[in-house]
C-alpha cells in the first residue's frame, strides 16, 4: 500500500461524503466509487437524515444492490462492534463519536429494516415506476400498467408498421409511401421507424413544428431553400455569367484542339436552347463539367494548353462554371435528401402513433416510457401538486454513473431537486445533491448519454447550488484502488497521446492516475498480432471453397489464447498479490462486439477443458439444445417431415445413432416415420423413439407448447439426456426455452405451430449475469463489463475502428434551435452539409470509442494482455486500440521476447514487494462472540440435534458402472476391425452359455451336446466350432474347478453381505460349496486374458474380493477359492489369496469407496 497515495484518497474521499455538501464527484475508474457513496449514506444518517427520505439512484441493478448489501452490512457490524472497535468504525468516517453517535449508529440498521420497502436505492427506471405507481392518474396512464418486453415491443412495432402500409394507398401518405417505395425495404424502414421511436424525446420537439415547418427546419439545416429539384435545376439554367462563357466556347470551338472544339461545341449547344429545355437538359450539361463522381474535368479537357498560353482569360471561366455546377449538385442532393427525410417522418409518425395505441390498450409501457412519463409528471405544468408530495418524503439526492445519464433522465433530476435550492418557501435544513461519475467513461452513447450534457448537468448544478448559498464540491478522485502500478502506468501513457486523449481527457488537462497497490506484482503485455494464414493454391477437382474448413487471423489468435489461458490456469502460474494459482475464474476476455472471435474462443477452450462462461449474451434460437426441442416441436406437428425426424432422432432426445438413422431410412418406401412405427420392435432404439413421440403426439394438439416441451424434458427424460450429451451449460437455454413458452402462452393463443414461429421470428437474445459465472473464463462485451474487473484481463478485438452505424443524423434547426432528424440512404443524396453531420457524428463515436478502450484497460487488476489479428486489408490503423497502446508501451521501460512464431512480445513488470493479500482463515466452528454491551449469552439457546448413526448403502461388485470399485477396465477401440470384436464378442456368449447349461448334462455326453449345439449355431464355422467345444471342456475337466461344474454346483447364485461396514450385494456365475472349501467363478466375456493374475483389472479384483468377503462370513471355518473364467479365449485365471486380500474391503485399497458410501 502506498501511504501518500492512500492518504490522497482518503482526503478527497472525507471532503466528498460531507453530508453538509452538495456535490459533483470525478471518480476514476477504481477508486472507490461504491464506497464513496455508501460513505456518504452513512455519514447522511449519523448527521440525523432520516433513512426514508434519502433517494440514491444508479445506473444497473447489480451496482443498487451491491450498494445496499455493503450499507446492511456496514449497519450489521456497527450493532456487534464494542465501543472501541465501533469509535474507530466512526472515526474513520470523519465523524466524532460519543454516546449519542453510538446510539444512533446501533439504532440504523433496525431503522432501516423497518423502512417500507428498505432504502430507497434502485435504478432510475425502478424509481420511475415505483413513482407512476404512485401518481397514474396524475401520469395519465393506467394505475396497473405492466412493464412492456423487448420482444412485445418488437411486435407492437411490426403491427404498427403493417397497419400504416395497409392504409397508406388512397390517403395523404401515399405520396410519401412511393417516394419511399425504391429507396427503403420494409425492414429496413422497420428499424428507422423503431430508430425514431426511441429517441422520441428529440422526436416530439421535432414535430412540434408541424410537418411543413419540421421540412423547412430540415432545408435550412441542409443550407437549402428550394422544395424541389426540377425547379432548382430551372433556377440554376439562367446565370449572369452565361454569355461570358457562350463567348470563351466560342474561342475554343475556333481554335482549339479536337477534344476541346467537340466540348465546347456542345456547350454552345446547350447553351443554345430555350431554358425551359435547358432545366430538362442539365443531367447533359452538369455531364460536360463533371465526371461521374461528381468531380470537375481536368483543364486540359476545357482549354488545351496552347489555347491557354495564348487566351488565359478562358480557362477560369469554365472552372467557375463548374464549380457552380457543384454547388448546384450539391443543392439538389440536399434537396433530394430533406424530401427523403420529410417522407420518412410523415410515415414513421402514423407508425409510433400506432405503437404507443397499442401499449395503451394493452395497459403496457416501454423503458422509454418510463422515462418520459415521469419527466413530463415532474415538469410540465400540473406538476406542483406531485413536486408537493415529494418534496416532503425527499431531502436528499444522490446519483450514480451520471455520465450515462440521457438528457431526460437529467430533467428528473433536476426537477426532484428544484426546491432544494429554492430559498423562499424552502423546508429549513440542508438538503443535498452528490452526483458521481466520470466523463471517461461514458460508453452508452446509444442510450442516450452525452458528454456535452455530463458537462451542463454539472455546471448548471453547481450554479444552482451557488445561488442558493449553499456549500459545493466539484472534485475528483483519482487513486486506484483496483489496479496495480504497471497497468496504470500504460493507461497513462496510453491516454498522454493526442490521438487517444480525443473524448477521454478535457482540451488542456493530462490523465494521471495513483496506485493505492503499490509494491504488488502485475504486469502489461502487448502480443505481436495473429498473421493472416497463407491461402493454399486450389487444386482442381478439390472441394468447393464454401466447404472447405478455412482458417483466418481471429481464429489462429483464438486458438493460441486458449491455448495461453490453458497454461496459465492450470496451476502452475502464481497470483502473487494473492498468493495462490491463477483460477479460470481469473481471467476476464473483453470484445468489442459479440462476433465470430468470440465464438471461436469459446470454442478453443473448451476443446481444451477449460472452464468458460460463454458469451454474455446468446441468441436462443442459436443453441444446440434449443434446436433440437425446436426440431422436436416440427416433428410433432408434421410428422411427416423427414429431416425434422431425423434431426430428433440422432438428438440426444432420440438416442440413436448416425448407423441407426442409416439402417432404418435407406431403402425405405414410406416415409421415415412410417418406416420406424413398421419396423419398432427390430431395435430396442426404435421402439423407445416410437413410445416418445407417439406419447407426445398424442397432446399436442390439446396442450399449451409449454406443457409439451415440460414434458418432453420431465416425465419423458429430454433433459437428463439433454445435459448428459451437450454438458451443464445446455440447462440456461433450455430453461429460457420453457420461460419464453410461458411468455407467449400469456398473450396469444395456444398454438404450437404459432410459438416456433414466434420464437423463430423474434430472435430471442439472452443476457447473461457474469456474476453467475462461478470459476470459469469470462468472455463479454466492455458494455457488458463496466462496473466489474478481474485479475487478469485480455482485450483481443483492437484492430478494428468504429464503423458508421447512425441510421439518423440529427442537427439543431439554425431559425428555432430545435433538433431535427435526417435521413441518408445511399451515397447520392450525400451533400457537403451533410458530410459535415457525419463528420462530427463519426468525431462523437471516435471519442467514444476512446473511452471504451479507457473502460477496458482499467478492468485489469493484476495483468492485462493487449493483443489482435491482422486485418485483412493494409496495415494497424495508428488510432485503433492496437495502435494507440503500441504508442503507449514506447513509453515505458520494456522487455521483449519471442512469442510463437508471431514476433516479439513487450513486457511491462514490476515484482512482487509486499506481503500478498491472502483472505483471512476462518476457523471451523468458530462463533463470534456477542460484544460486552450486549451482555452474557442466555443458557437457552438450541444446540445441535446429533447426528443420525450412519446407514450403509449397497455396494453392487457386479455392476461396475458407478459401483466406486475402480476404473472400469478399457472396452476394444471402436476404431478397430468390428468385424472381428463383433466375433469375439459372439464367441464369449456361446462359451459363458455352455459353461452354464453344460453341467447338468452327463460327463460322458458332454462331448457330444457340445458339437451338436454349435452346429445348429448357424455363426459359428466347423472350424471355430470344434475350437470352441475342445475350450469349454478342458474347463469342464480342469481338476481344481471340475467341483464348479459338478453335482451340487450353482450358477448365477446371489449373494448379499455386510463386510467391515459396508452392504455388498450381487451375483456369482459359479459357486460350489464343499466340504472343505468354497469354489466362486465370474465369467468376463468382454475381455481377453491377462498374462498373470497381478495384471488382472482393478475392479475385477475388488469385485473377487468383496465376494470372498461375504462367502467368509457364511462360511468362516472354510477357505474360499476364486477364479475368472475369460470366455473369448477360453481360459482361466486363479486368484490367490495374497492378492485379494491387497483389495479387500476395510483395506487401504478400499478406503476410497468407503468413504464414499460412507
Amino acid at each position: 500500500m502506498s501511504v501518500s497515495a492512500r492518504l490522497r484518497a482518503n482526503t478527497g474521499q472525507l471532503s466528498a461524503s460531507d453530508p453538509a455538501v452538495s456535490a459533483f464527484v470525478s471518480a476514476s475508474a477504481g477508486s472507490g466509487k461504491t464506497k464513496l457513496l455508501t460513505d456518504r449514506l452513512l455519514r447522511l444518517m449519523l448527521a440525523g437524515a432520516e433513512p426514508g427520505r434519502i433517494q440514491c439512484l444508479t445506473f444497473t441493478k447489480a451496482a443498487a444492490a451491491e450498494m445496499a448489501l455493503r450499507l446492511q452490512r456496514r449497519l450489521g457490524d456497527w450493532v456487534t462492534l464494542d465501543d472501541a472497535a465501533l469509535d474507530a468504525a466512526l472515526a474513520a468516517l470523519a465523524v466524532r463519536p460519543d454516546a449519542a453517535v453510538r446510539a444512533r449508529a446501533r439504532a440504523l440498521f433496525a431503522e432501516v429494516l423497518d423502512l417500507p420497502g428498505g432504502m430507497r436505492i434502485g435504478t432510475i427506471h425502478a424509481f420511475c415506476q415505483s413513482l407512476l405507481r404512485r401518481f397514474p392518474l396524475e401520469a395519465a396512464i393506467s394505475p396497473h400498467f405492466q412493464l412492456m418486453e423487448d420482444r412485445d415491443a418488437g411486435e407492437a412495432m411490426d403491427a404498427a408498421r403493417e397497419a400504416m402500409l395497409a392504409r397508406a394507398r388512397g390517403s395523404a401518405l401515399e405520396p410519401a409511401l412511393d417516394r419511399l417505395a425504391g429507396i427503403v425495404m420494409a425492414s429496413q424502414f422497420g428499424d428507422l421507424a423503431a430508430a425514431l421511436a426511441a429517441d422520441r424525446d428529440r422526436l416530439g420537439r421535432a414535430l412540434g413544428l408541424g410537418m411543413a415547418g419540421l421540412a423547412d427546419a430540415q432545408r435550412r439545416v441542409l443550407g437549402v431553400t428550394a422544395s424541389d429539384v426540377a425547379g432548382l435545376r430551372a433556377a440554376a439554367a439562367t446565370w449572369p455569367e452565361s454569355q461570358a462563357l457562350r463567348a470563351a466556347a466560342r474561342t475554343v470551338a475556333a481554335r482549339g484542339s479536337a477534344g476541346c472544339k467537340q466540348r465546347a461545341e456542345g456547350v454552345l449547344a446547350w447553351l443554345g436552347q430555350e431554358p425551359a429545355r435547358q432545366g430538362e437538359q442539365w443531367h447533359r450539361w452538369a455531364a460536360a463539367f463533371l465526371k461521374a463522381d461528381g468531380a470537375p474535368f481536368a483543364d486540359t479537357r476545357f482549354v488545351n494548353g496552347a489555347l491557354h498560353r495564348q487566351c488565359p482569360d478562358l480557362l477560369p471561366l469554365f472552372q467557375a462554371e463548374a464549380e457552380r455546377i457543384m454547388r448546384v449538385e450539391d443543392a439538389c442532393r440536399a434537396v433530394e435528401m430533406a424530401s427523403v427525410s420529410a417522407a420518412l417522418i410523415a410515415l414513421a409518425r402514423p407508425v409510433i402513433d400506432g405503437y404507443t395505441g397499442r401499449k395503451g390498450f394493452a395497459g403496457q409501457v416501454d423503458f422509454a416510457d418510463l422515462i418520459d412519463h415521469t419527466s413530463r409528471l415532474l415538469v410540465e405544468p400540473g406538476a406542483a401538486w406531485v413536486l408537493y408530495k415529494l418534496d416532503g418524503g425527499l431531502d436528499h439526492l444522490l446519483l450514480d454513473e451520471v455520465q450515462d445519464t440521457a438528457p431526460a433522465q437529467w430533467h428528473i433530476a433536476q426537477a426532484l431537486t428544484a426546491e432544494f435550492f429554492a430559498g423562499a418557501g424552502s423546508r429549513p435544513g440542508t438538503r443535498t445533491v452528490f452526483a458521481v461519475g466520470d466523463r471517461k467513461q461514458s460508453i452508452f452513447s446509444f442510450q442516450g448519454a452525452d458528454i456535452r450534457t455530463f458537462d451542463a448537468a454539472r455546471d448548471q448544478l453547481g450554479n444552482r447550488v451557488r445561488a442558493a448559498g449553499e456549500r459545493w464540491l466539484d472534485t475528483t478522485l483519482d487513486v486506484s484502488f483496483r489496479s496495480t502500478a504497471p497497468v496504470l502506468a500504460l493507461v497513462d501513457r496510453v491516454f498522454a497521446h493526442p490521438a487517444a486523449a480525443r473524448g477521454v481527457v478535457a482540451a488542456g488537462q493530462t490523465l494521471s492516475h495513483f496506485a493505492d497497490r503499490a509494491g504488488h506484482a502485475g504486469a502489461v503485455e502487448l502480443w505481436p498480432l495473429a498473421p493472416a494464414p497463407e491461402t493454399p493454391p486450389a487444386i482442381p477437382w478439390s472441394i468447393p471453397d464454401e466447404y472447405r474448413s478455412r482458417s483466418s487471423s481471429p481464429s489462429l489468435l483464438a486458438d493460441a489464447l486458449a491455448g495461453w489461458i490453458a497454461g496459465e490456469t492450470a496451476g502452475g502460474t502464481l497470483l502473487e498479490s494473492r498468493g495462490r494459482p491463477l483460477a479460470p475464474g481469473d481471467v476476464m476476455v473483453l470484445v468489442r462486439r459479440r462476433g465470430d472471435f468470440p465464438r471461436a474462443l469459446v470454442r478453443a477452450l473448451k476443446t481444451r477443458n477449460v472452464p468458460v462462461a460463454g458469451l454474455d449474451r446468446l441468441v436462443l434460437t442459436d443453441q444446440p439444445a434449443v434446436q433440437d426441442l425446436v426440431a422436436l416441436g416440427e416433428t410433432l406437428l408434421l410428422p411427416e417431415d423427414d429431416l425434422s425426424l431425423a434431426c430428433v432422432l440422432t438428438s440426444p432426445l432420440g438416442g440413436l445413432g448416425d448407423d441407426d438413422l442409416m439402417a432404418l431410412a435407406a431403402g425405405r418406401e414410406g416415409s421415415l416415420w412410417q418406416t420406424l412405427r413398421a419396423r419398432r420392435a427390430e431395435r430396442p432404439g426404435w421402439e423407445a423413439a416410437v413410445a416418445f413421440l407417439s406419447r407426445l403426439l398424442s397432446r399436442v394438439d390439446y396442450v399449451s407448447p409449454h406443457a409439451i416441451l415440460a414434458e418432453a424434458l420431465g416425465p419423458l427424460g429430454g433433459r437428463v439426456r439433454l445435459l448428459a450429451r451437450l454438458g451443464p451449460e445446455a440447462a440456461e437455454p433450455v430453461d429460457e426455452l420453457l420461460q419464453a413458452a410461458i411468455v407467449y402462452g400469456r398473450s396469444h393463443p395456444v398454438s404450437l405451430q404459432g410459438f416456433l414461429h414466434w420464437l423463430r421470428a423474434g430472435g430471442t437474445e439472452v443476457k447473461r449475469e457474469p456474476e453467475a459465472a462461478g470459476n470459469a473464463v469470462r468472455i463479454m462485451t466492455v458494455h457488458a463489463a463496466k462496473g466489474l474487473q478481474a485479475p487478469l484481463v485480455i482485450v483481443p478485438d483492437t484492430t478494428a475502428l468504429p464503423k458508421d452505424e447512425d441510421k439518423l443524423l440529427w442537427a439543431p434547426d439554425p431559425e428555432s434551435g430545435i433538433e431535427v432528424p435526417l435521413w441518408v440512404p445511399r451515397k447520392e443524396f450525400k451533400c457537403q452539409a451533410a458530410a459535415r453531420l457525419r463528420d462530427a457524428a463519426a468525431a462523437r463515436r471516435t471519442e467514444e470509442y476512446n473511452r471504451l478502450l479507457y473502460v477496458a484497460l482499467t478492468r485489469a487488476e493484476d495483468r492485462l494482455v493487449v493483443c489482435g489479428w491482422q486485418p485483412g486489408r493494409g496495415e494497424v490503423p495508428p488510432e485503433s486500440w492496437y495502435g494507440l497502446v503500441r504508442a503507449g508501451f514506447a513509453g515505458l521501460e520494456t522487455g521483449a521476447e519471442p512469442w510463437r512464431d508471431w514476433g516479439e512480445r513487450l513486457v511491462h513488470a514490476a515484482p512482487q514487494a509486499v506481503q500478498p493479500e491472502r483472505p483471512p482463515a476462518v476457523a471451523s466452528g468458530a462463533e463470534p462472540a456477542l460484544p460486552a454491551w450486549a451482555g452474557a449469552a442466555p443458557d437457552w439457546r438450541p444446540r445441535p440435534a446429533p447426528a443420525e448413526p450412519h446407514r450403509p448403502q449397497p455396494l453392487a461388485p457386479s455392476r461396475p458402472d458407478g459401483a466406486l470399485l475402480g476404473p472400469v477396465p478399457y472396452a476394444a477401440s471402436p476404431l478397430g476391425d468390428r468385424a472381428d470384436a463383433a466375433s469375439r464378442f459372439r464367441r464369449g456368449e456361446i462359451v459363458h452359455a455352455l459353461l452354464q447349461h453344460l453341467p447338468s448334462v452327463p460327463p460322458v455326453s458332454r462331448s457330444d451336446a457340445v458339437l451338436a449345439w454349435l452346429n445348429r449355431a448357424q455363426d459359428v464355422a466347423a472350424a471355430e466350432a470344434a475350437v470352441i467345444a475342445r475350450e469349454v471342456l478342458a474347463i469342464l475337466d480342469d481338476p481344481e474347478l471340475r467341483p464348479l461344474f459338478g453335482p451340487g454346483s450353482r450358477a448365477e447364485v446371489p449373494l448379499t453381505g455386510y463386510v467391515d461396514g459396508v452392504v455388498i450385494g450381487g451375483v456369482v456365475d459359479r459357486l460350489a460349496v464343499l466340504p472343505e472349501r468354497v469354489l466362486i467363478a465370474d465369467f468376463k466375456t468382454s475381455r481377453s486374458a491377462p498374462a498373470a493374475p497381478d495384471r488382472v483389472p482393478l475392479l475385477y479384483l475388488r469385485q473377487m474380493a468383496a465376494y470372498r468377503g461375504v462367502l467368509r462370513g457364511i462360511f468362516p471355518t472354510r477357505p474360499v477359492l476364486c477364479a475368472l473364467i475369460w470366455t473369448a479365449p477360453g481360459r482361466v485365471t486363479v486368484l490367490p489369496d495374497a492378492l485379494l486380500d491387497l483389495h479387500a474391503p476395510g483395506t487401504a485399497e478400499q478406503t476410497g469407496v468407503q468413504g464414499v458410501l460412507a
